[in-house]
């Protein structure tokens, strides 16, 4: 009695066996007519098919089960992505193919790649290289259409998904995709896989100095300070020379008052690249607060003993600043702000004086810095001319100058602007 109880189990089993085999070969059937007719009742069947054969112990590990399971995923996609080409109406096909592939899911393109995948492990032999080979290609080409395409249409999220795909057939070695994906998460405001992906093109020396300031940029915006601050630090050991580098250190150390190591790298800048109207403004500007130092909520300070020695620096930088660019409206404005403010100054100063001559000589100073202001803020309004500091500090000029006519003219640019 045993001995028939086990035969008619080996049987089932059998049985068992023989149907899902049966399943595949359904599949492969069903994927054929399909192919012949179009007709989508056909890959609905071989559909069901190969989900029964891949679910099942004796056949999911075959890699045949798998190969057609990946060729079946693959005309479904198709077919979703012809179903949405047909959608659309433009006369552009160009036009119409871009909309249909950011309509369209990845679902089964993603699992029609798995299956290729897991097909490849299982075929030691390599019986079926150039089916897995040729579905796995035609993959990364939709793939990375889709990614694209979504990428355009600033659909962050789902290019990003796309591009971790397309990084997952293509391997680490595929550097121009771990960028895109490093840009797309930014992108995204996926910060956590942003600074992932940037960390990992530093690992690999992708992007050189670039990508050291897209990842203080992704710790900036994750608001953490020190990060990035770290992240420039090892920015500047690996790439000394690299001007960006040095500009955004040089920020990081004027946010954090650390006016000698700004300073220190303006210099460096100003070096590097000596053609550099910006570069010269900057260390203008460094100098101009040098010597006017203030506090948190803008309150003037006690002016330091070289104010006047920075102030001239300052001055020579703005004017150098304006021999590489003259219509440069910063330091058009910044250095006839600096002659203004110089004339207030002195004006100031001449009213603490009693004595009559030594008044005079000192109004005569305030009004020759006046005169210096006067056509370095014309040349600023006429770059510029809606800027309502300059028509001030012109209005203002104007009438301490006596010339009245041309200071009515600023006060009423004032009511219109």
């Amino acid at each position: 009695m045993k001995r028939i109880v086990l035969l008619v189990i080996a049987s089932f089993i059998v049985v068992g066996a023989n149907a899902q085999s049966a399943k595949v070969v359904s599949a492969w059937k069903y994927l054929k007519d399909y192919a012949d007719s179009q007709d989508p009742d056909y890959i609905t069947r071989a559909k069901d098919a190969i989900d029964l054969a891949s679910a099942h112990p004796d056949t999911k590990d075959q890699a045949k089960t798998q190969v057609y399971r990946g060729q079946i995923y693959m005309e479904l996609f198709r077919r979703s992505l012809k179903v949405e080409m047909d959608k659309k109406k433009d006369p552009d096909p160009k036009k119409n193919e871009v909309a249909a592939f950011q309509a369209v899911s990845t679902q089964d393109l993603f699992a029609a790649y798995d299956a290729f995948a897991k097909a490849k492990s299982l075929d030691v032999k390599g019986n079926y290289a150039s089916e897995i080979n040729k579905g796995i290609g035609e993959i990364t080409v939709y793939t990375s259409n889709k990614a694209v395409y979504d990428y355009n249409a600033k659909n962050y999220a789902a290019a990003l998904n796309s591009f971790e795909k397309a990084y997952e057939i293509s391997g680490s070695k595929d550097t121009a995709t771990l960028q895109n994906l490093a840009i797309t998460a930014d992108r995204a405001g996926n910060y956590d896989k942003a600074k992932m992906y940037y960390e990992k093109m530093a690992e690999l020396k992708v992007g050189r100095a670039s990508t050291y300031l897209q990842l203080m940029n992704v710790h900036m915006s994750m608001k953490d300070t020190v990060g990035g601050m770290e992240v420039l630090k090892k920015g500047r050991a690996a790439f000394p020379n690299d001007i960006n580098l040095l500009l955004n250190e040089t920020d990081f150390y004027i946010k954090a008052n650390k006016s000698a190591e700004a300073l220190a790298n303006l210099n460096k800048a100003v070096e590097a690249k000596p053609n550099d109207h910006i570069l010269y403004f900057a260390r203008g500007n460094m100098y101009d607060n040098l010597s006017n130092p203030k506090d948190a909520k803008g309150k003037e300070l006690e002016k330091p003993k070289d104010a006047e020695e920075k102030m001239k620096l300052a001055e020579a930088d703005y004017k150098k600043s304006l021999e590489i660019k003259a219509d440069y409206f910063d330091a058009l404005y910044n250095l006839g702000a600096l002659y203004y403010n110089n004339g207030v100054n002195l004006g100031n100063k001449a009213n603490t004086i009693t004595d009559q001559k030594k008044y005079e000589a000192e109004i005569k100073r305030a009004n020759d810095e006046f005169n210096k202001a006067v056509p370095v803020l014309e040349k600023a309004h006429s770059v510029n001319e809606k800027d309502k500091g300059t028509i001030i500090a012109l209005k203002n000029i104007y009438y301490r100058l006596q010339m009245k006519e041309k200071g009515d003219a600023m006060k009423e640019k004032l009511k219109n602007n």
